[in-house]
Protein backbone atom coordinates (compact mmCIF):
# COMPACT_ATOMS: atom_id res chain seq x y z
CA UNK A 1 0.00 0.00 0.00
CA UNK A 2 1.07 3.57 -0.58
CA UNK A 3 2.12 5.09 2.76
CA UNK A 4 2.30 8.85 2.60
CA UNK A 5 1.23 11.82 4.67
CA UNK A 6 0.83 14.15 1.67
CA UNK A 7 -2.41 16.11 1.40
CA UNK A 8 -4.85 15.15 -1.35
CA UNK A 9 -7.11 17.90 -2.74
CA UNK A 10 -10.64 17.70 -1.32
CA UNK A 11 -9.65 15.23 1.38
CA UNK A 12 -8.65 15.44 5.06
CA UNK A 13 -5.00 15.99 5.94
CA UNK A 14 -2.75 14.62 8.66
CA UNK A 15 -3.86 16.09 11.98
CA UNK A 16 -7.46 16.73 10.93
CA UNK A 17 -10.17 15.50 13.28
CA UNK A 18 -13.24 13.64 12.01
CA UNK A 19 -16.31 12.81 14.07
CA UNK A 20 -18.42 9.63 14.12
CA UNK A 21 -22.06 10.40 13.23
CA UNK A 22 -23.73 8.10 15.78
CA UNK A 23 -21.51 8.21 18.85
CA UNK A 24 -19.82 11.58 18.42
CA UNK A 25 -16.43 9.92 19.00
CA UNK A 26 -13.59 11.83 17.37
CA UNK A 27 -10.80 10.33 15.28
CA UNK A 28 -7.53 12.09 14.48
CA UNK A 29 -6.10 11.44 11.01
CA UNK A 30 -2.51 10.16 11.33
CA UNK A 31 -1.49 9.29 7.77
CA UNK A 32 -2.75 8.42 4.32
CA UNK A 33 -2.13 4.73 3.69
CA UNK A 34 -3.91 3.89 0.45
CA UNK A 35 -5.89 5.29 -2.46
CA UNK A 36 -8.75 3.28 -3.97
CA UNK A 37 -10.16 4.96 -7.06
CA UNK A 38 -12.56 7.65 -5.83
CA UNK A 39 -11.61 7.27 -2.16
CA UNK A 40 -8.57 7.76 0.05
CA UNK A 41 -7.80 5.53 3.04
CA UNK A 42 -6.23 6.90 6.21
CA UNK A 43 -4.90 5.51 9.44
CA UNK A 44 -6.46 7.25 12.41
CA UNK A 45 -6.67 7.04 16.18
CA UNK A 46 -9.83 7.49 18.26
CA UNK A 47 -9.96 9.74 21.31
CA UNK A 48 -9.76 6.49 23.29
CA UNK A 49 -6.48 5.52 21.64
CA UNK A 50 -7.76 2.79 19.28
CA UNK A 51 -6.14 2.52 15.83
CA UNK A 52 -8.72 2.55 13.01
CA UNK A 53 -8.99 3.01 9.26
CA UNK A 54 -10.95 5.85 7.64
CA UNK A 55 -12.16 5.70 4.03
CA UNK A 56 -13.00 9.17 2.68
CA UNK A 57 -15.04 10.25 -0.38
CA UNK A 58 -14.95 13.68 -2.01
CA UNK A 59 -17.96 15.95 -1.70
CA UNK A 60 -18.42 16.34 -5.46
CA UNK A 61 -19.21 12.68 -6.17
CA UNK A 62 -22.58 12.53 -7.94
CA UNK A 63 -23.50 9.28 -6.19
CA UNK A 64 -22.37 10.49 -2.77
CA UNK A 65 -25.84 10.75 -1.21
CA UNK A 66 -26.88 7.25 -2.28
CA UNK A 67 -23.48 5.80 -1.34
CA UNK A 68 -23.74 7.38 2.11
CA UNK A 69 -27.25 6.01 2.64
CA UNK A 70 -26.13 2.48 1.77
CA UNK A 71 -23.02 2.57 3.98
CA UNK A 72 -24.92 4.13 6.90
CA UNK A 73 -27.58 1.41 6.66
CA UNK A 74 -24.97 -1.36 6.63
CA UNK A 75 -23.07 0.19 9.56
CA UNK A 76 -26.22 -0.10 11.69
CA UNK A 77 -25.87 -3.91 11.62
CA UNK A 78 -23.05 -6.23 12.66
CA UNK A 79 -20.78 -7.79 10.07
CA UNK A 80 -22.27 -11.00 8.62
CA UNK A 81 -18.88 -12.74 8.78
CA UNK A 82 -15.59 -12.29 10.70
CA UNK A 83 -13.65 -11.91 7.44
CA UNK A 84 -15.75 -8.93 6.28
CA UNK A 85 -14.16 -5.69 7.52
CA UNK A 86 -17.50 -3.97 8.10
CA UNK A 87 -18.17 -0.21 8.37
CA UNK A 88 -18.43 0.95 11.98
CA UNK A 89 -19.88 4.41 11.44
CA UNK A 90 -20.06 7.38 9.08
CA UNK A 91 -17.54 10.15 9.85
CA UNK A 92 -17.49 13.85 8.89
CA UNK A 93 -14.90 16.61 9.00
CA UNK A 94 -15.68 20.28 9.68
CA UNK A 95 -12.81 21.47 7.49
CA UNK A 96 -13.47 19.30 4.42
CA UNK A 97 -16.69 18.48 2.60
CA UNK A 98 -17.71 14.97 1.75
CA UNK A 99 -17.84 12.08 4.20
CA UNK A 100 -16.07 8.92 5.17
CA UNK A 101 -16.60 5.80 7.20
CA UNK A 102 -14.67 3.95 9.86
CA UNK A 103 -13.47 0.32 9.78
CA UNK A 104 -11.02 -1.81 11.72
CA UNK A 105 -7.38 -1.25 10.78
CA UNK A 106 -6.09 -4.33 8.96
CA UNK A 107 -2.77 -5.74 10.30
CA UNK A 108 0.19 -5.43 7.94
CA UNK A 109 0.59 -9.22 7.73
CA UNK A 110 -2.34 -9.21 5.29
CA UNK A 111 -1.68 -8.61 1.59
CA UNK A 112 -4.06 -8.35 -1.33
CA UNK A 113 -4.63 -11.39 -3.53
CA UNK A 114 -3.00 -9.41 -6.33
CA UNK A 115 0.17 -9.04 -4.22
CA UNK A 116 0.02 -12.65 -3.05
CA UNK A 117 -0.28 -14.02 -6.59
CA UNK A 118 2.54 -11.78 -7.76
CA UNK A 119 5.15 -13.31 -5.45
CA UNK A 120 7.56 -15.95 -6.71
CA UNK A 121 7.11 -18.21 -3.67
CA UNK A 122 3.47 -19.11 -3.28
CA UNK A 123 1.77 -20.13 0.00
CA UNK A 124 1.38 -23.81 0.79
CA UNK A 125 -1.57 -25.74 -0.62
CA UNK A 126 -3.12 -25.84 2.86
CA UNK A 127 -2.91 -22.06 3.14
CA UNK A 128 -4.39 -21.62 -0.34
CA UNK A 129 -7.22 -23.98 0.58
CA UNK A 130 -7.82 -22.05 3.82
CA UNK A 131 -8.00 -18.77 1.92
CA UNK A 132 -10.44 -20.31 -0.56
CA UNK A 133 -12.60 -21.75 2.23
CA UNK A 134 -12.79 -18.42 4.03
CA UNK A 135 -13.71 -16.59 0.82
CA UNK A 136 -16.53 -19.06 0.11
CA UNK A 137 -17.76 -18.89 3.71
CA UNK A 138 -17.78 -15.06 3.68
CA UNK A 139 -19.71 -14.98 0.38
CA UNK A 140 -22.26 -17.40 1.85
CA UNK A 141 -22.72 -15.25 4.97
CA UNK A 142 -23.06 -12.08 2.89
CA UNK A 143 -25.74 -13.67 0.71
CA UNK A 144 -27.58 -15.07 3.72
CA UNK A 145 -27.81 -11.48 5.02
CA UNK A 146 -29.52 -10.38 1.79
CA UNK A 147 -26.42 -8.62 0.48
CA UNK A 148 -24.12 -9.10 -2.49
CA UNK A 149 -21.05 -7.66 -4.22
CA UNK A 150 -21.75 -5.41 -7.19
CA UNK A 151 -18.17 -6.06 -8.19
CA UNK A 152 -14.98 -7.44 -6.71
CA UNK A 153 -11.36 -7.63 -7.77
CA UNK A 154 -8.02 -9.02 -6.60
CA UNK A 155 -7.36 -5.91 -4.51
CA UNK A 156 -10.39 -6.24 -2.21
CA UNK A 157 -9.75 -9.62 -0.50
CA UNK A 158 -6.66 -9.65 1.72
CA UNK A 159 -4.96 -12.78 3.03
CA UNK A 160 -2.25 -13.77 5.47
CA UNK A 161 0.20 -15.81 3.33
CA UNK A 162 1.43 -17.69 6.39
CA UNK A 163 -1.81 -18.72 8.08
CA UNK A 164 -4.53 -18.40 5.42
CA UNK A 165 -6.64 -15.89 7.37
CA UNK A 166 -8.76 -13.59 5.20
CA UNK A 167 -10.01 -10.01 5.43
CA UNK A 168 -12.38 -8.71 2.77
CA UNK A 169 -12.10 -4.95 2.72
CA UNK A 170 -15.47 -3.24 2.80
CA UNK A 171 -16.18 -0.83 0.00
CA UNK A 172 -19.30 0.47 -1.66
CA UNK A 173 -19.48 -2.50 -4.02
CA UNK A 174 -21.49 -4.28 -1.30
CA UNK A 175 -25.21 -3.59 -1.25
CA UNK A 176 -28.61 -5.09 -0.44
CA UNK A 177 -30.55 -7.20 -2.92
CA UNK A 178 -33.21 -5.28 -4.84
CA UNK A 179 -31.85 -1.80 -4.06
CA UNK A 180 -31.49 0.98 -6.59
CA UNK A 181 -28.06 0.29 -8.04
CA UNK A 182 -25.09 2.59 -8.03
CA UNK A 183 -23.37 3.06 -11.37
CA UNK A 184 -20.92 0.29 -12.14
CA UNK A 185 -18.42 -0.50 -14.86
CA UNK A 186 -18.26 -4.07 -16.23
CA UNK A 187 -15.18 -5.96 -15.06
CA UNK A 188 -13.56 -9.31 -15.72
CA UNK A 189 -15.02 -10.72 -12.47
CA UNK A 190 -18.64 -10.02 -13.34
CA UNK A 191 -20.98 -12.72 -14.59
CA UNK A 192 -21.50 -12.88 -18.37
CA UNK A 193 -25.17 -11.85 -18.11
CA UNK A 194 -24.15 -8.72 -16.17
CA UNK A 195 -21.46 -7.80 -18.72
CA UNK A 196 -24.04 -8.26 -21.50
CA UNK A 197 -26.42 -5.89 -19.70
CA UNK A 198 -29.10 -8.56 -19.27
CA UNK A 199 -28.97 -8.56 -15.46
CA UNK A 200 -27.88 -6.41 -12.55
CA UNK A 201 -25.19 -7.56 -10.11
CA UNK A 202 -26.77 -10.01 -7.64
CA UNK A 203 -26.07 -12.98 -5.39
CA UNK A 204 -26.42 -15.22 -8.47
CA UNK A 205 -23.77 -13.16 -10.25
CA UNK A 206 -21.61 -13.37 -7.13
CA UNK A 207 -21.35 -17.14 -7.59
CA UNK A 208 -19.52 -16.48 -10.84
CA UNK A 209 -17.33 -13.82 -9.17
CA UNK A 210 -16.42 -16.29 -6.42
CA UNK A 211 -15.50 -18.98 -8.94
CA UNK A 212 -13.24 -16.53 -10.81
CA UNK A 213 -11.57 -15.46 -7.55
CA UNK A 214 -10.89 -19.07 -6.57
CA UNK A 215 -9.57 -19.90 -10.02
CA UNK A 216 -7.17 -16.95 -9.84
CA UNK A 217 -6.10 -18.01 -6.35
CA UNK A 218 -5.36 -21.62 -7.30
CA UNK A 219 -4.64 -21.63 -11.03
CA UNK A 220 -3.11 -18.15 -11.49
CA UNK A 221 -5.12 -16.76 -14.37
CA UNK A 222 -8.56 -15.82 -15.62
CA UNK A 223 -10.75 -18.80 -16.59
CA UNK A 224 -12.05 -17.14 -19.78
CA UNK A 225 -8.87 -15.44 -21.00
CA UNK A 226 -7.16 -17.88 -23.33
CA UNK A 227 -6.23 -17.44 -26.97
CA UNK A 228 -9.44 -15.49 -27.61
CA UNK A 229 -8.32 -12.78 -25.19
CA UNK A 230 -6.18 -11.31 -27.98
CA UNK A 231 -9.39 -9.88 -29.46
CA UNK A 232 -9.66 -6.13 -28.71
CA UNK A 233 -13.21 -6.27 -27.31
CA UNK A 234 -13.05 -7.98 -23.91
CA UNK A 235 -16.84 -8.02 -23.63
CA UNK A 236 -16.85 -10.63 -26.40
CA UNK A 237 -14.90 -13.36 -24.57
CA UNK A 238 -16.14 -12.34 -21.10
CA UNK A 239 -19.80 -11.69 -21.89
CA UNK A 240 -21.15 -12.35 -25.37
CA UNK A 241 -19.33 -15.61 -26.12
CA UNK A 242 -17.50 -16.84 -22.99
CA UNK A 243 -15.59 -20.14 -23.14
CA UNK A 244 -13.53 -21.81 -20.41
CA UNK A 245 -9.86 -22.12 -21.30
CA UNK A 246 -9.95 -25.81 -20.26
CA UNK A 247 -13.37 -26.61 -21.73
CA UNK A 248 -13.18 -30.36 -22.47
CA UNK A 249 -15.43 -30.06 -25.53
CA UNK A 250 -13.97 -26.95 -27.18
CA UNK A 251 -10.28 -26.03 -27.24
CA UNK A 252 -10.63 -22.85 -29.31
CA UNK A 253 -9.91 -20.70 -26.23
CA UNK A 254 -7.09 -22.86 -24.86
CA UNK A 255 -4.28 -21.16 -22.91
CA UNK A 256 -1.37 -19.95 -24.97
CA UNK A 257 2.15 -21.31 -24.50
CA UNK A 258 3.79 -19.92 -21.38
CA UNK A 259 0.53 -19.20 -19.58
CA UNK A 260 1.05 -20.21 -15.90
CA UNK A 261 -2.35 -21.93 -15.80
CA UNK A 262 -0.86 -24.72 -17.92
CA UNK A 263 1.47 -25.63 -15.05
CA UNK A 264 -1.01 -25.17 -12.21
CA UNK A 265 -4.16 -26.80 -13.65
CA UNK A 266 -2.95 -30.46 -13.70
CA UNK A 267 -1.63 -30.24 -10.11
CA UNK A 268 -5.13 -30.21 -8.61
CA UNK A 269 -7.27 -33.29 -7.91
CA UNK A 270 -9.93 -34.24 -10.42
CA UNK A 271 -12.83 -33.31 -8.10
CA UNK A 272 -11.63 -29.69 -8.00
CA UNK A 273 -11.01 -29.49 -11.73
CA UNK A 274 -14.51 -30.88 -12.31
CA UNK A 275 -16.00 -28.12 -10.16
CA UNK A 276 -14.20 -25.45 -12.18
CA UNK A 277 -15.35 -27.08 -15.42
CA UNK A 278 -18.96 -26.95 -14.18
CA UNK A 279 -18.59 -23.35 -12.98
CA UNK A 280 -17.30 -22.24 -16.37
CA UNK A 281 -19.48 -24.37 -18.65
CA UNK A 282 -23.10 -24.71 -17.45
CA UNK A 283 -22.40 -21.93 -14.95
CA UNK A 284 -21.80 -19.46 -17.77
CA UNK A 285 -25.36 -19.77 -19.03
CA UNK A 286 -27.34 -21.06 -16.04
CA UNK A 287 -27.26 -18.59 -13.15
CA UNK A 288 -29.30 -20.79 -10.82
CA UNK A 289 -27.70 -22.58 -7.85
CA UNK A 290 -28.09 -25.80 -9.83
CA UNK A 291 -26.12 -24.36 -12.74
CA UNK A 292 -23.46 -22.47 -10.82
CA UNK A 293 -21.31 -23.88 -8.05
CA UNK A 294 -22.65 -22.66 -4.70
CA UNK A 295 -20.63 -21.18 -1.86
CA UNK A 296 -21.12 -24.31 0.29
CA UNK A 297 -19.92 -26.54 -2.54
CA UNK A 298 -16.77 -24.45 -2.81
CA UNK A 299 -16.32 -24.53 0.96
CA UNK A 300 -16.52 -28.32 1.02
CA UNK A 301 -14.13 -28.52 -1.94
CA UNK A 302 -11.57 -26.30 -0.18
CA UNK A 303 -11.78 -28.43 2.98
CA UNK A 304 -11.31 -31.54 0.85
CA UNK A 305 -8.38 -29.93 -0.97
CA UNK A 306 -6.59 -29.27 2.34
CA UNK A 307 -7.28 -32.88 3.34
CA UNK A 308 -5.50 -34.09 0.17
CA UNK A 309 -2.15 -32.42 0.89
CA UNK A 310 0.65 -34.98 1.05
CA UNK A 311 4.41 -35.07 0.51
CA UNK A 312 6.74 -36.48 -2.12
CA UNK A 313 10.08 -38.07 -1.28
CA UNK A 314 11.75 -35.20 -3.17
CA UNK A 315 10.45 -32.82 -0.48
CA UNK A 316 7.74 -31.16 -2.57
CA UNK A 317 4.24 -30.74 -1.25
CA UNK A 318 1.80 -32.61 -3.48
CA UNK A 319 -1.95 -33.27 -3.65
CA UNK A 320 -3.15 -36.84 -3.26
CA UNK A 321 -5.94 -37.39 -5.78
CA UNK A 322 -8.58 -39.92 -4.63
CA UNK A 323 -9.69 -40.35 -8.26
CA UNK A 324 -6.17 -40.61 -9.68
CA UNK A 325 -4.04 -41.93 -6.78
CA UNK A 326 -1.10 -42.73 -9.07
CA UNK A 327 -0.66 -39.07 -10.09
CA UNK A 328 3.00 -38.11 -10.28
CA UNK A 329 4.78 -35.34 -8.41
CA UNK A 330 4.68 -31.97 -10.15
CA UNK A 331 8.30 -31.35 -9.10
CA UNK A 332 10.24 -34.58 -9.80
CA UNK A 333 7.66 -36.51 -11.88
CA UNK A 334 8.05 -39.61 -9.73
CA UNK A 335 5.20 -41.36 -7.91
CA UNK A 336 4.98 -39.94 -4.35
CA UNK A 337 4.85 -42.46 -1.50
CA UNK A 338 1.18 -43.25 -0.78
CA UNK A 339 0.01 -41.59 2.43
CA UNK A 340 -1.87 -43.28 5.23
CA UNK A 341 -5.51 -42.21 5.06
CA UNK A 342 -7.93 -41.39 7.87
CA UNK A 343 -11.52 -42.20 6.91
CA UNK A 344 -14.23 -40.25 8.73
CA UNK A 345 -17.93 -39.85 7.90
CA UNK A 346 -17.88 -37.52 4.87
CA UNK A 347 -14.11 -37.00 4.86
CA UNK A 348 -10.87 -38.76 3.96
CA UNK A 349 -7.69 -37.10 5.21
CA UNK A 350 -4.18 -37.82 3.93
CA UNK A 351 -2.06 -38.10 7.07
CA UNK A 352 0.91 -35.91 6.24
CA UNK A 353 2.66 -33.55 8.63
CA UNK A 354 0.64 -30.37 9.01
CA UNK A 355 -2.77 -31.97 8.46
CA UNK A 356 -5.41 -30.80 10.94
CA UNK A 357 -8.57 -32.52 12.18
CA UNK A 358 -11.10 -29.82 12.99
CA UNK A 359 -14.45 -29.58 14.71
CA UNK A 360 -16.04 -29.72 11.26
CA UNK A 361 -14.36 -33.05 10.53
CA UNK A 362 -15.38 -34.64 13.83
CA UNK A 363 -18.71 -32.97 14.63
CA UNK A 364 -20.29 -32.43 11.24
CA UNK A 365 -20.65 -28.67 11.76
CA UNK A 366 -19.15 -25.95 9.54
CA UNK A 367 -16.34 -25.05 11.95
CA UNK A 368 -13.18 -25.96 10.06
CA UNK A 369 -11.07 -23.47 12.04
CA UNK A 370 -11.02 -25.10 15.49
CA UNK A 371 -8.38 -27.88 15.64
CA UNK A 372 -9.15 -31.16 17.39
CA UNK A 373 -6.19 -33.20 16.15
CA UNK A 374 -2.84 -32.49 14.49
CA UNK A 375 -0.55 -34.63 12.35
CA UNK A 376 3.16 -34.15 13.10
CA UNK A 377 6.46 -35.60 11.95
CA UNK A 378 7.51 -38.58 14.06
CA UNK A 379 10.43 -37.41 16.23
CA UNK A 380 12.39 -40.67 15.85
CA UNK A 381 11.12 -42.40 12.70
CA UNK A 382 11.86 -40.39 9.53
CA UNK A 383 9.04 -40.58 7.01
CA UNK A 384 6.42 -41.48 9.60
CA UNK A 385 3.91 -39.24 11.34
CA UNK A 386 2.06 -39.04 14.64
CA UNK A 387 -1.48 -37.97 15.44
CA UNK A 388 -1.82 -35.63 18.43
CA UNK A 389 -5.06 -35.15 20.38
CA UNK A 390 -5.54 -31.38 20.81
CA UNK A 391 -9.20 -31.67 21.82
CA UNK A 392 -10.60 -31.52 25.35
CA UNK A 393 -11.62 -35.18 25.47
CA UNK A 394 -9.72 -38.51 25.40
CA UNK A 395 -9.82 -40.73 22.31
CA UNK A 396 -10.11 -44.51 22.37
CA UNK A 397 -7.48 -46.06 20.10
CA UNK A 398 -7.74 -49.61 18.74
CA UNK A 399 -4.55 -50.36 16.74
CA UNK A 400 -4.63 -53.43 14.51
CA UNK A 401 -3.55 -56.54 16.49
CA UNK A 402 -2.79 -54.44 19.59
CA UNK A 403 -4.50 -53.68 22.87
CA UNK A 404 -6.92 -50.79 23.16
CA UNK A 405 -5.36 -47.51 24.29
CA UNK A 406 -6.65 -44.19 25.63
CA UNK A 407 -5.10 -41.10 24.08
CA UNK A 408 -5.50 -38.23 26.52
CA UNK A 409 -5.61 -34.57 25.36
CA UNK A 410 -2.12 -33.32 24.51
CA UNK A 411 -0.69 -36.77 23.78
CA UNK A 412 0.15 -38.30 20.41
CA UNK A 413 0.41 -41.74 18.86
CA UNK A 414 2.26 -43.10 15.84
CA UNK A 415 -0.08 -43.24 12.86
CA UNK A 416 -0.66 -46.81 11.65
CA UNK A 417 -3.70 -48.91 10.74
CA UNK A 418 -6.17 -48.48 13.62
CA UNK A 419 -9.67 -47.48 14.60
CA UNK A 420 -10.18 -44.31 16.64
CA UNK A 421 -13.28 -43.42 18.65
CA UNK A 422 -13.20 -39.61 18.77
CA UNK A 423 -16.33 -39.51 20.92
CA UNK A 424 -18.59 -37.91 18.32
CA UNK A 425 -17.52 -40.17 15.43
CA UNK A 426 -15.31 -43.18 14.71
CA UNK A 427 -12.49 -43.05 12.21
CA UNK A 428 -10.23 -45.61 10.58
CA UNK A 429 -6.60 -45.15 9.56
CA UNK A 430 -5.73 -47.33 6.57
CA UNK A 431 -3.18 -47.57 3.77
CA UNK A 432 -4.15 -46.35 0.32
CA UNK A 433 -6.11 -49.01 -1.58
CA UNK A 434 -4.61 -50.22 -4.85
CA UNK A 435 -6.35 -51.46 -7.93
Amino acid sequence: MTRTGRATAGFPETGDVVRMARSGTTVTIEAQVDCRGEAVVYRGVTDGGAQVAVMWYRQDLSVGRQRRWVIDALASDASPHPALNWPIDIVECDRVGGFGYLTQLVPERFVSLAQLLGTAEQPSFRVLASIGRELADAFAALHAAGLHFRDINLGIPLADPGQGDVVIQFDDSIGPDGEEKLCWIPSCFMAPEVIRGEAEPSAAGDLHCLAVLLYYLLVHGHPLEGSRAREPDASQHLGADPLFVFDPADTSNAPEAGDPVLAWWPIYPRFLRDLFIRAFSTGLTDASPGGRVTEREWQRAMVRLADCVSACSCGAQVLWDPDEPQSRCWNCQSAPPPPLLLDLPGHTIALSAGAVLTSGHLSGDLDFRTPRGQVEHHPKLPGEVTLRNVSDSPWTIEPAAEEQKILAPGLRIRARPMTINFGSVRGTIRPQRTG
